[in-house]
């Protein structure tokens, strides 16, 4: 059997990996701690709605409102009910913010590092995905003020974890209520978490293994109970102010066209992938990589591609554990993905005074959309090289290399989509790190910003 070079996971103990993602978790939630301290919390817009109306909940005026002021008209409640804890541990609630959006950050990486530590072979892989979401210049950077994103960002990451190892064994019930709970809380934490409810629906539903009809009493049961303290919260609301949601009472769409929204949704996607949108040499790379895995993508949808000769070297055991492994686990956050970009698309520019393509709305897509990506990036590589025409045994008494002339090259766009696709990584990696410890060195307030 042909050892990869790069894989360490069969002589690797889990608990050192585990204790690594432990590591990367804690020097995020430090990361995110200390720029807080330095900087503090931003209390303009936003922050300032979740700070009253915590207070508000704090002193038990959860059937009083104040439409001018924001208390416990415009956001869900779950987390200003978290902030309200502030009063029993004796804090002012900006510290309480600060302390639980860290707590979430170092969370959201224990639990993305934990789901690719059960289905990635190569552990660099997962420790590099680990990695990246713990200096992510979005999550770092709405992470650091106070909003509801990164603690909507776990419950959407529980939830679907849930579903899918629910899904993946039907035994296991408590995942199932455990995804309700956790699509509740998330749906609760901000309106657009339905998508979270929505998503694990429609799983259910085209869900092989079950009859239709068990499948649709299912997906009822987990929509109707993950939406009701919402609509509970909804049904208070128009109580209290005869509107569901408050959106219409104060808030002015953006009437941004759907265009303007994809090209804001393109420069975004830039700034996250490289923390620049001025890159020189690196923006080739990028591009070159974008055509040349849009080349591979079109030969996979070719005849020829679809029947690949690795796959008649691959025994039943391997088909179906990479099927089972690596297809079915990633489709919730992809899904998820796919889905938030749509509704946001549709309905922010209605319902939000801010365009949808910015920072905050689009959050929420990047851990999946990361983990998703881990995913594929590591089958890729599998692929890539089982295809590369490079074999290497061992007999009793040396080592055995040949090369297939006929496959090789067909594996060169392969490895150089590979190789850019690491460069930009590593590179993001590094100018992030460098601007981190810069902002924690030397007092910058820009920098914090960025």
């Amino acid at each position: 059997m042909i050892k990869m070079p790069w894989s360490w996971s069969v002589s690797s103990s889990r608990s050192g990996w585990s204790i690594a993602i432990g590591l990367v978790a804690f020097l995020g939630s430090a990361h995110i701690l200390i720029r807080t301290s330095m900087y503090r919390i931003d209390y303009h817009s936003d922050p300032y709605v979740y700070m009253t109306d915590a207070r508000a909940l704090a002193n038990g005026k959860i059937f009083e409102s104040n439409i001018i002021e924001g208390v416990l008209v415009w956001y869900p409640p779950f987390y200003a009910s978290v902030l309200s804890v502030y009063r029993l541990l004796g804090i002012e609630v900006s510290d309480m913010g600060r302390y639980v959006n860290t707590v979430c950050f170092g969370l959201i990486i224990l639990v993305a590092g934990h789901w690719l530590h059960r289905f990635a072979r190569f552990h660099l892989v997962m420790i590099g995905t680990a990695v990246t979401i713990g200096i992510s210049y979005p999550l770092v950077r709405i992470s650091s003020q106070l909003f509801s994103e990164p603690l909507f960002i776990l419950m959407t990451l529980l939830a679907m974890i849930n579903m899918e190892s629910f899904l993946n064994d039907g035994k296991m019930r408590s995942r199932f209520w455990l995804s309700i709970v956790f699509s509740a809380l998330a749906f609760l934490t901000r309106y657009i978490g339905v998508t979270v409810i929505f998503i694990g629906a429609l799983l259910i539903l085209t869900h092989r293994g079950h009859p239709p009809r068990f499948k649709w009493k299912l997906a009822a049961l987990y929509s109707v109970v993950s939406s009701l303290p919402t609509a509970l919260w909804m049904i208070r609301n128009w109580f209290v102010i005869e509107s569901l949601t408050a959106r219409e009472l104060g808030f002015s769409s953006s009437g941004q066209s759907l265009w303007d929204t994809l090209t804001q949704f393109g420069d975004q996607s830039r700034l996250w992938i490289t923390v620049s949108l001025y890159l020189g040499w690196l923006d080739i790379c990028l591009w070159v990589a974008i055509a040349l895995a849009g080349f591979e993508a079109v030969k996979a949808l070719l005849p020829d591609g679809c029947k690949p000769l690795k796959r008649r070297s691959l025994s039943p055991k391997d088909r179906h554990s990479i099927r089972h492994k690596k297809v079915r686990p990633v489709l919730p956050f992809a899904a998820f993905t796919i889905v938030y970009l749509v509704v946001l698309f549709i309905i922010a520019p209605y319902t939000a005074g801010e365009p949808p393509a910015n920072i905050r709305y689009l959050l929420p897509i990047y851990v999946p959309a990361v983990m998703a990506a881990a995913i594929w990036l590591e089958r890729f590589l599998l692929k890539t090289y089982r295809n590369s025409g490079v074999s290497v045994w061992k007999n009793s008494d040396s080592w055995g290399l040949s090369y297939n002339k006929t496959s090789g090259p067909l594996a060169t766009t392969r490895w150089i989509i590979m190789g850019l696709i690491l460069t930009i990584i590593l590179t993001n990696i590094t100018r992030n790190i460098a601007l981190y410890i810069g902002i924690l060195t030397t007092y910058d307030p820009y920098g914090y910003q960025f």
